[in-house]
Formats: structure tokens, sequence, C-alpha cells
């Protein structure tokens, strides 16, 4: 419903309304006259891990809706959220942005150095804000941002592979369903004996690097050379075992091998990046521009990709993709929160020239059926198909276009003990 629409409708239901102040706003903008009146959060599971949700209210009946980064629980993020960012935003102008997520990340950063619980949580706030911005305004997030205006849709990729990469009969099942939903790229996790998650050391077989090879091999021949493919590590690996698995899998010329070193920038990055025969990529379990900042200005990676729901936020993610065109280094987007943060996303991605994807999980039995992204499509009440084509779709309507399915959640999707905000 558009702002004019909801307040005129407001004041004929309830005629006792005529007389309040904001009123006068049916012919006037909206602009420095609306106030936040409440900072809400709750925790649910509509996409694969636990998603606390933000939702703002404000004196003129807009609200704004966000998703915060997942941790464990989601708990993290909610006592945060109630405790900290809602002092701060009460009775605030959601239009002063940056300052009060400034405000809000002076105070929280004691708890980490603006990394962690901390920064999911003000991010989803700042997401919430965004989505109130957009309907004050009565634009799209992503034309607001100032490069969506052409731009309909974003290029995604699928986060999935073969059930088996060493049988090309699952690869060519694989190579299927992709091409029947419409789909153009993937990232595939690598053949490892160690679960990326439980690792006992950083070292590479020869072995697990010839399987590596023969594995992306067989999906190169079942997908054409068309498809784009992403080599899939979790910063598993050393210098020289990251080195033998980028010669293995050189020859499907991959469109970036993904975290092969651990998290933390050093010289090795450089290294590794100017060795390489396929294209380097990190980002995803960085925090704002300071942690971006040395892969990009020493040339430590081929691309970056930020996972906006963790790095701070669209204004954040904006300032690290600004700072990546001007070294020419292309940008992707990480994301496994739940379908809100990943129309946030989608939206930041929309206005970022050089960018090249966005992750997309297909996890959930709808999404693997070709219906949605990282979860439960219905919860967004959205206006078109998330997914067409391999491309997440962009709202014209205010804000993320978003209107919740509240009702969806409660019924389906509420974390256990959670009460559901009013």
């Amino acid at each position: 419903m558009k702002r004019r629409t909801f307040v005129r409708n407001l004041a004929l239901a309830t005629p006792a309304l005529a007389f309040m102040p904001y009123l006068d706003l049916l012919g006037h903008s909206l602009s420095g006259k609306v106030k936040i009146t409440d900072v809400q959060c709750v925790l649910t599971k509509i996409g694969f891990r636990v998603s606390p949700l933000v939702k703002i209210s404000t004196n003129v009946g807009l609200v704004g809706i966000g998703e915060c980064h997942h941790d464990e629980t989601g708990y993290g993020a909610k006592d945060i959220i109630q405790n900290v960012c809602k002092p701060i935003l009460m009775d605030q102008d959601p239009l002063d942005l940056e300052y009060l997520v400034f405000k809000m990340s002076t105070r929280t950063s004691y708890y980490g150095g603006n990394h962690g619980l901390a920064t999911h949580a003000i991010t989803g706030v700042e997401f919430a804000m965004w989505d109130l911005i957009g309907k004050i305004t009565e634009q799209p997030v992503h034309k607001i941002l100032g490069g969506g205006s052409h731009v309909k849709e974003v290029r995604a990729y699928a986060s999935s592979g073969p059930q088996d990469m060493l049988s090309k009969d699952s690869c060519a099942e694989f190579a299927a369903l992709m091409k029947s939903q419409g789909w153009t790229a993937c990232k595939t996790n690598i053949l490892r004996d160690q679960e990326w998650n439980k690792l006992d050391n950083r070292r590479l077989s020869n072995v697990e690097a010839d399987r590596n090879g023969t594995g992306y091999a067989n999906m190169r021949e079942a997908l054409g050379l068309e498809f784009d493919i992403a080599v899939h590590c979790h910063w598993e690996f050393d210098f020289d075992s990251a080195l033998r698995l980028a010669n293995a899998v050189a020859p499907i010329r991959p469109i970036w091998m993904e975290d092969p070193l651990p998290i933390a920038y050093n010289e090795q990055w450089v290294k590794l990046t100017e060795k390489s025969p396929v294209p380097i990529l990190t980002g995803e379990n960085l925090y704002t521009r300071d942690d971006f900042r040395p892969f990009i200005v020493n040339q430590g990676v081929n691309l970056i990709e930020i996972d906006v729901s963790m790095a701070g936020g669209l204004l954040e993610a904006k300032k690290i993709a600004d700072l990546a065109e001007t070294y020419y280094i292309p940008v992707c987007t990480h994301n496994v929160a739940g379908p809100i943060a990943t129309i946030a996303s989608a939206n930041f991605a929309a206005s970022v020239r050089e960018f090249v994807a966005h992750e997309a999980f297909i996890f959930h039995p709808k999404n693997k059926a070709g219906n949605g992204i990282n979860g439960d499509p219905d919860v967004l009440g959205y206006d078109k198909d998330v997914i067409k084509n391999g491309h997440i779709q962009l709202s014209e309507r205010p804000g993320f276009g978003i209107e919740l399915n509240e009702k969806l959640i409660k019924e389906k999707y509420l974390v256990a003990g959670e009460n559901w905000w009013k």
C-alpha cells in the first residue's frame, strides 16, 4: 500500500485521527517527519538457519522489515537489538541512517571490534531502516542506492553440486536440473577426505587434488563451457595445497576458486593470486571495509565476495564495492541468510556496476523444485517470482517490495518459545 493511500484510509476509517498533526502529510513529503516508535526482534526459521527478524515501527504507521545474519540460536543478535540498538533508535528519524549506524557501531565496538554478533544485529536493523526509507520516499531500495534504476534482476549462482562429482551420470543429472531451471552458474564444494568444518590440518594430498581435477572435469563436460562453475573451498588450505588445487582444476576454467586460504589477510594471498592459474576470491567472513581493504589495495584477490548481512549492511557494502572498483576488482555476494536478507542483498547487488553473481541456496524443498531461494518464498508476499532463469527478480514496490506473510511465519516458522511481535 502506498504511503498516501495508507494515511488517507486511516483517516477515513477513524475520524478522530483527522485531528492528529501528522495527517497534514497527505499532500507533503514525509521527510523529516517520521520518528521511530518501536524496534522489535523475533526468531524464526524461514531459511535453513535461525533468522532473527527485525521490525521498526514509526509514528506514521509505516514499518520496516529486516533480517539479521545468523548465529547458532539468534539470541545473541536479539539481545543486542533489544538492549543496545532500540534505545539508540527510539524517536529518531530513520533517514539519518549513517549517523544511527555509527552510533550503534560505536556503542557495540567493545563487543568484538565491529565484528561478530553485534554487527549481525546492527545489519538487520539497517536493513529494516532501508526498507523504511524506501517506503518514506516511495522508491525501491535499489533505485535509492543509485545504480538499480536500469536493473530488473540480478544474476545468481546456485550453491549446489552433483551427488557424486566422480560419476558422469550424476553430473549429467545435475546439469539437467541446472539447465531446466535456467541457472547459468553454480558453486560446488571441493572433494576432501576431511570435512571442511572439522579440519585436522590444512594439507591437501595429491590424491585429493587429482580427485578434484577429475570431478570438476566431469561437471564441465556435463554443463558445457558456457556455464560458470565456482570451486568452493572453506578457507581450508595452506599456500602449497591451495596452489596445487588451483592447478588441478585449472583445465575447466572456473569462474573463481573461493576461500582457499585461512580467513585473515597476509602476504600469502598476494602470492597465491599472482601464481594461481585460476581467479582467486574471498570475502564471506570479512566485516566492514577495514577487513576488505588489505585484500583490495594489495591485490590479494581477483574478485571479492561481500556477505551484505554480515559485512555491515547495504551502506557499508556500497563503500566496499566502490573501493574494489577503483582497483578494477569485480564484486560478488555471498549469502547464507533467509529470504528477506536475500532480497536486501540483491538490492545492493543491483547498484554495483561490476557485479558478477549473487549466491542462492536451493536446500529448501520448494527451492529444489525451482520455487524461490534460501527458504520459503511465500513468507515475502513478493509481487513476482523471487528467482527466474537463474536471476533474482527485483520489485518496483517501495522499500524491498516485501509484504511479510506474518500468518505463515507464525504458523510454520516461528522458533519454539518465541512470541510474535505486536
